[in-house]
C-alpha cells in the first residue's frame, strides 16, 4: 500500500500535463518521483530542470553516472 499517491494526468494542471507528455515521449513512462513531486509544481519544475542539467553534462561518462546514482541510493537507504 502506498503512503502517498502521485498526481494522475486527469488531476494534473496544464504545466504538469506538459511535463508528463515530455517525459512519456523521452522515457516512455512518467517516473513515480515526478508524480509525487507534481503535488507542488515548483518542486516538479526544479527536479525536472536538475535532471535535465545533470543528464546533459558531458564531462563524466554515462556509465559512471549510473554507478554513482546507485552508490548514492544505497548510502541514503533508498529502496529500489
Amino acid at each position: 500500500m502506498e503512503r502517498v499517491i502521485g498526481v494522475s494526468r486527469s488531476q494534473a494542471g496544464w504545466i504538469t500535463k506538459f511535463l508528463y507528455r515530455a517525459l512519456i515521449k523521452r522515457l516512455g513512462r512518467v517516473p513515480k518521483s515526478k508524480t509525487l513531486a507534481a503535488h507542488h509544481t515548483p518542486t516538479l519544475l526544479a527536479t525536472t530542470w536538475m535532471d535535465a542539467v545533470c543528464a546533459s553534462a558531458r564531462s563524466v561518462p554515462p556509465s559512471l553516472k549510473e554507478l554513482v546514482q546507485l552508490k548514492v541510493a544505497t548510502l541514503v537507504g533508498c529502496p529500489f
